[in-house]
């Protein structure tokens, strides 16, 4: 059974069709708004593609952190760590590796939402 096109091959070509056909007719005081719904419908479709993969990534990160520092592994998630960070659970120590942590959280989100911004 085929069930192409997919969702993310979907948005490509309403996209496309939306640049490349509708922008050039709009009038110019509507282009911001036309290249915002084009941005918008490409990072939907870069996180079709990605299947969660970012959030599994993120999530496996995270619980190494916690076993590295002896905290187990129970709410690793970016939620678990805010409130751990909020209730100042890791020892001031353990900030750098923290940085890192974060840094790398923050690039696999940048993959997703904004992948120009990684390749500056």
């Amino acid at each position: 059974m085929n069930n192409r096109p997919y969702g993310n091959e979907l948005l490509h070509a309403a996209r496309q069709a939306l640049l490349d056909g509708l922008l050039p007719l709009l009038p110019a005081d509507r282009t911001y708004d036309a290249l915002m719904i084009a941005n918008a419908m490409a990072i939907a479709a870069r996180e079709l593609e990605s299947r969660g993969w970012p959030d599994d990534r993120v999530n496996d990160q995270i619980a190494r952190f916690y076993r590295d520092l002896g905290l187990g592994d129970a709410g690793a998630s970016e939620a678990g760590l805010a409130l751990k960070i909020r209730n100042r659970l890791i020892d001031k120590s353990q900030y750098p590796r923290l940085r890192v942590l974060l840094l790398a959280m923050t690039r696999e989100k940048l993959a997703i939402s904004n992948p120009k911004h990684l390749r500056k």
